[in-house]
């Protein structure tokens, strides 16, 4: 159960000076399959889909996924933010909220996964005041580590998943 708690989801779209976080809509399937299918993105995690795969399995019209917010810049998708509890992807992960980010290449670089996330991670903290928030990235993922201490998490613990070291950082908001 991904839900947190008594959070109504969608939540109206949450607008930051250059972004908007949103519901997926039937036209990001294209920059979706691109996000996942990117050799970039997928680098540190487990790698790229492939096209094909993603062509076949990714429905036309999207389907309500809880905790998961679009990143549209000027009515294109560029990215994807999730807040979501209890995926059980991961074992030191359990029971609390957890950020995720992922950006099209292009993306990067611009400061738009700091601004969605911390837009996000805004919105989180009015819904449920004081509840901690968690994100883990491969210590190899510099930008990410990095992003993660901009936004204000800090170090928890480092751990061994998927073949490589993984860096946990909690945010208290």
């Amino acid at each position: 159960m991904p839900e947190l708690g008594s959070v109504t989801w969608p939540p109206a779209p949450i607008r930051t000076e250059r972004l908007v976080l949103r519901e997926p809509e039937a036209r990001d399937r294209a920059a979706l399959i691109e996000l996942l299918a990117s050799p970039e993105v997928g680098a540190f995690v487990g790698g790229p889909q492939p096209r094909e795969e993603l062509e076949r399995a990714l429905p036309e019209e999207p389907r309500r996924r809880w905790g998961l917010f679009v990143v549209d810049l000027d009515g294109a998708m560029i990215g994807q933010v999730t807040l979501t509890k209890n995926t059980g992807h991961l074992r030191q992960a359990a029971g609390r909220a957890e950020l995720g980010y992922l950006f099209l290449p292009r993306a990067w670089g611009h400061g738009y996964a700091a601004e969605a996330c911390e837009a996000a991670l805004g919105w989180f903290a009015d819904a449920l005041p004081g509840e901690p928030v968690v994100l883990a990235t491969q210590t190899a993922n510099v930008r990410s580590v990095r992003l993660a201490a901009k936004l204000g998490f800090t170090e928890a613990e480092r751990f061994e998943e998927w073949g490589a070291e993984q860096w946990m950082g909690v945010w208290n908001g």
